[in-house]
């Protein structure tokens, strides 16, 4: 019932790519759990990278239970002890579930806790983009991104989206504020993704409706949003909703 967060504070040069922090990743959890690395679907975590240079991290974020437990014992064994990414060598300086903005724990029920309402602010911190008609496609539409949410959701969660309320959040949630910009987006190919922040409404949202919302915005914190999330992409946390005339510019 766990989902988990992880950052892992590194001390080296700028920061890593993403794939090969990616790559990693993927060699512990074939040494941990092959049958995890090898299964098909929807991959119950994503990989990120972020900081600045002579502060940079690897952010790791496990949307089930078996993947914390067999790596989070393989990432604390190797705390003070240097990683190879890529060209450069990494010592790990900690392993944190907490007390930094990116990481936190959580179980499904607790995403239910907390204010809801028929707006979701979502801060898109890393290159986002979106698998449609076989391309990529940057644009952060409600259809594109609630979608993407309830699809992960679905994938991981004991209890699914109920069909209506899934239904209703796909096909009548609007936008209500934006504010961001395309980047570059480069992994194995490159491409181009979206940057920003997003308000998204519900019309009209019944109590279910919005406390469905309210818990896919604090789930995306855990799952990413779109595609390719374990290579960095799709890195999103919510934001308090503020008036456009007031809303904070986006990273």
């Amino acid at each position: 019932m766990l989902l988990a967060a992880l950052v892992l504070p590194l001390e080296g040069p700028d920061r890593p790519q993403p794939l090969h922090a990616r790559g990693w990743v993927y060699r512990l959890l074939r040494e941990a759990a092959p049958e995890i690395h090898d299964a098909e679907g929807p991959k119950p975590f994503t990989v990120g990278v972020g900081g600045r240079p002579n502060a940079v991290w690897v952010r790791l974020t496990c949307l089930a239970e078996e993947v914390y437990a067999a790596l989070s014992p393989r990432l604390w064994s190797q705390v003070g002890l240097e990683v190879r990414l890529g060209e450069d060598t990494y010592r790990i300086k900690a392993v944190l579930e907490a007390e930094h903005p990116w990481a936190g724990l959580a179980t499904w029920p607790r995403l239910f806790q907390g204010e809801a309402g028929p707006d979701l602010g979502l801060e898109f911190a890393s290159p986002t983009f979106f698998r449609r008609q076989g391309a990529n496609y940057p644009l952060p539409e409600p259809r594109l991104v609630l979608g993407s949410l309830i699809e992960r959701w679905n994938a991981h969660a004991p209890t699914p989206v109920p069909p209506e309320v899934a239904e209703r959040l796909v096909e009548a949630t609007t936008l209500r504020y934006l504010k961001g910009h395309t980047v570059s987006a480069v992994g194995h190919d490159r491409t181009v993704g979206f940057r920003g922040r997003v308000t998204y409404h519900l019309p009209r949202a019944s109590t279910e409706e919005a406390r469905w919302l309210a818990a896919l915005g604090r789930f995306a914190f855990f799952s990413g949003v779109g595609a390719k999330t374990t290579l960095g992409f799709g890195q999103v946390r919510p934001y308090p909703l503020l008036a456009p005339s007031a809303a904070p510019p986006g990273p």
